[in-house]
C-alpha cells in the first residue's frame, strides 16, 4: 500500500493505493491559515479493521508537523483517533 497527496488550491485529499494502484482509501482536508480541517477519512469497507484508516490519519498528522499546521478534525475517526493518541495532540 502507498498513499500519495493531491492538492489543489486549498482542497487536499491523502490517496491510499494498493498494490495494482487502485484507490483503497482517502482522507479529505482543507487548508485554512494555520490549520488542516480533515472532513473525511474513509476505506474499502471490504479492508475495514486492517488499520488503513490509522495509515491516513498518520500521514495527515506528519503532513501537519512538517508544514506547522493544526488539525481540525470535523471526521468523527479523526476525532476519536486524536482522542485515544496522546502522541499526536502537538498538532491538535
Amino acid at each position: 500500500m502507498k498513499i500519495e497527496l493531491n492538492l489543489e488550491g486549498k482542497n487536499g485529499v491523502f490517496i491510499l493505493l494498493d498494490e495494482n494502484n487502485k484507490e483503497v482509501g482517502e482522507l479529505t482536508f482543507m487548508l485554512k491559515e494555520e490549520q488542516m480541517l480533515i472532513n473525511h477519512t474513509g476505506v474499502n469497507p471490504k479492508l475495514r479493521g486492517q488499520g488503513l484508516a490509522e495509515k491516513l490519519v498518520l500521514e495527515a498528522v506528519d503532513y501537519a508537523r512538517k508544514n506547522q499546521l493544526k488539525i481540525i478534525p470535523f471526521c468523527s475517526y479523526v476525532s476519536v483517533y486524536v482522542g485515544k493518541h496522546p502522541e499526536v495532540q502537538d498538532v491538535i
